[in-house]
């Protein structure tokens, strides 16, 4: 129970973060968001500590996730208008919704959402995620150079995206020939 609530408040976290942001309480924009982010890490260190997993679980936990970090992204890409960011954006996004519909897909025809879990490139991409949003929170509060910081990382973590994704579709096509 305690899992699906802490993806719950993720999944609704960021509409404070945004409205926080845009009225200049930037650091506690920063601070709320940055519980959302160890709230992913806690839900599941919880679920598996205590065995408590489940399929609505598991789906939860991840569009929580989804919604976190894009709903912040897009918000950025028109808060500054920046062209790199809405190109990371659109790749990231894209490759969100790709992985989500395969997954339901996968659920859908009686695939066990532990074999279809995110592998290590794709968990090192969600820390990544977590920490460009976190310092694009703090950005106005320094000079450009957290934005720049902000940029590269989420470059970095946006070539872990499609390493992932790609490993997803290994994986899906490994579980078709079955």
């Amino acid at each position: 129970m305690m899992p699906n609530l802490l993806s719950a408040f993720r999944m609704i976290a960021f509409l404070p973060v945004i409205i926080l942001f845009s009225f200049e309480y930037y650091l506690i924009s920063f601070f709320l968001f940055t519980v959302a982010a160890w709230s992913d890490f806690l839900d599941g260190f919880l679920a598996r500590r205590y065995n408590i997993t489940s399929n609505l679980g598991s789906l939860l936990d991840l569009l929580a996730d989804k919604i976190l970090v894009s709903s912040i992204l897009i918000f950025f890409v028109f808060y500054t208008g920046n062209i790199y960011l809405l190109i990371l954006t659109i790749i990231i996004v894209l490759r969100e919704i790709s992985i989500s519909s395969l997954r339901l897909f996968l659920v859908s025809n009686g695939v066990e959402t532990s074999n279809i879990t995110a592998d290590k490139y794709g968990k090192f991409k969600t820390f990544l995620q977590m920490f460009s949003l976190s310092l694009l929170l703090i950005y106005p509060l320094f000079e450009n150079t957290y934005f720049i910081s902000a940029l590269i990382f989420l470059l970095i973590s946006t070539l872990f995206s499609v390493i992932s994704f790609f490993n997803y579709l290994k994986i899906w096509s490994s579980l078709k020939e079955k």
